[in-house]
């Protein structure tokens, strides 16, 4: 005789077992996805940070750049200095002020690294400001031209300023020194600027301990700095 009878259905338990498994397994996926996603946000090293291993930058800026409008008299570009400004990368952006403002200044300047004295006579005003407010902003009034001309002002004598900016010692040492390659100036082992804790008005060193034939001061005060 066939045996008609339905056969018995699992017990709930086992239902439950198998509800509890795949869930475990679902939560087990999206973390792992959830992880391989969020990973891709952030980049594996900061471009602030020099490839020389100099740590002179911090992570952000309490200061936003943004609205500092970027004029320039030659279409300069200075989304760069305000990008290493923003994350106070000192050291990058002092460079970036070098190269910006020897394309300012004119072809000749940019071509010898040194401001030649006949485009000096109608000085980039509109990017020596430009300058000056990213650099004012982003170090709260401590950096810039600004800053450098209020030390000049308060001590009234360049040399005492220079010693106080820790650009020369009051003897007359150059505390920041160069060596000339024929079209850039570059710092000497041992004689760079401090980008770790500069003192008020000590960057940018545009223009300091060199070309002694050219004032820049002049230059920044006919513009208005």
């Amino acid at each position: 005789m066939t045996n008609t009878s339905t056969p018995k259905s699992p017990p709930p338990i086992v239902y439950i077992l198998v509800v509890l498994l795949l869930a475990g397994v679902g939560f087990g996926v999206y973390k792992l996805l959830g992880n391989k996603d969020s990973g891709s946000d952030h980049p594996t090293s900061s471009p602030s940070q020099s490839s020389s291993g100099s740590s002179t930058a911090s992570s952000s800026s309490n200061s936003d750049l943004s609205s500092v409008p970027l004029n320039s008299v030659r279409s300069v570009d200075y989304f760069d200095l305000r990008y290493d400004l923003q994350k106070h990368n000192w050291q990058r952006a002092n460079e970036d002020t070098t190269e910006a403002l020897l394309k300012a200044f004119g072809p000749n300047s940019n071509k010898t690294g040194h401001i030649d004295p006949k485009e000096a006579a109608n000085p980039p005003c509109q990017d020596l400001k430009t300058i000056d407010q990213l650099w004012s902003k982003a170090s709260d009034g401590n950096l810039g031209f600004t800053a450098q001309r209020q030390v000049i002002k308060q001590s009234g004598d360049y040399r005492q300023a220079y010693n106080q900016m820790q650009w020369q010692r009051p003897g007359g040492e150059w505390l920041i020194q160069y060596t000339y390659d024929g079209h850039r100036e570059h710092f000497k082992p041992g004689y760079e600027p401090d980008y770790g804790n500069p003192d008020k008005g000590h960057l940018p060193t545009f223009e300091r301990g060199y070309n002694f034939k050219y004032s820049f001061d002049g230059t920044l005060a006919s513009c208005g700095l």
